[in-house]
């Protein structure tokens, strides 16, 4: 999914003329980003956290980890900087990095039983990928802070009761999906069907582009060359360097090891 997209707007990037402040001229509207198999996205793949990890002597991890989050700040960014209306539509699990991508779209849709959580602090970790400044935007400083520390969850029953009482503060979700409806049926009836009404695609591009300038989102990207930039000013900037002051370190691998066996545990009871 991830690496079809970087694909897609690597071949997106050669198709705009960059720098002349040009729209593509195609006529994409919107884009979901969503799961397969019932869960959105689990994050980190601990199969993939060999004992190199742990081992600074095998491997660097921290060039490692500065690499993929450079990597993954970029597509993020270049995500919600889309001149089209982005969802995540999320069922079942997005943990992790899971939870982090759920930040890059102008739109989330829940499940019912779709639950969002943080676990970095968990991890011994820190967000890399922009996804800080994003959650802060959308639920404010202190329940941002409350589910990045305490791993205060997001769940798809809790955020629909939310949503209908008008509360407006904190909310997470723009939808949650009826019972025993799909997060993607529920983006497509709620969103991307109205949108596919409107006139003129180039109308809704200029559109969105307005508003990605005025929140900001611009000022972290280019979205003609897809490279971030870094200004003494960028949010993002000081999200990287607090990744990286805490990626790979003894807190970190010692979290990752446990992690690993608590997996190998629940798989040695089936």
């Amino acid at each position: 999914g991830i690496i079809d997209y970087d694909d897609y707007i690597r071949e997106d990037d050669d198709d705009t003329t960059a720098g002349n402040g040009k729209l593509p001229t195609n006529n994409a509207r919107a884009v979901i980003l969503t799961g397969s198999g019932g869960n959105f996205c689990s994050g980190l793949d601990l199969r993939d956290q060999h004992d190199d990890h742990a081992d600074a002597s095998s491997s660097n991890p921290l060039r490692e980890g500065i690499n993929m989050t450079k990597h993954m700040a970029r597509l993020t960014n270049h995500l919600i900087s889309l001149p089209i209306l982005s969802i995540s539509a999320v069922d079942g699990y997005a943990i992790g990095g899971g939870a982090e991508l759920t930040t890059c779209t102008d739109i989330v849709v829940l499940s019912r039983d779709a639950k969002i959580q943080f676990v970095h602090a968990k991890r011994g970790a820190s967000m890399g990928w922009g996804g800080g400044r994003r959650l802060v935007k959308k639920v404010g400083r202190s329940r941002a802070l409350k589910m990045l520390l305490l791993g205060e969850s997001v769940l798809g029953e809790e955020e629909a009761h939310r949503l209908n009482s008008n509360s407006g503060s904190g909310v997470y979700a723009d939808f949650v999906a009826n019972s025993g409806e799909s997060a993607f049926d529920a983006a497509i009836r709620r969103f991307v069907n109205p949108i596919l009404h409107l006139p003129c695609s180039q109308s809704i591009r200029a559109i969105k582009s307005v508003v990605s300038v005025g929140d900001g989102d611009r000022d972290v990207i280019d979205c003609s060359s897809g490279s971030l930039l870094f200004d003494s000013n960028n949010a993002l900037r000081g999200e990287i360097e607090s990744f990286t002051s805490v990626w790979g370190g003894e807190s970190n691998k010692e979290q990752i090891r446990k992690a690993k066996e608590n997996l190998k545990m629940k798989k040695d009871e089936y």
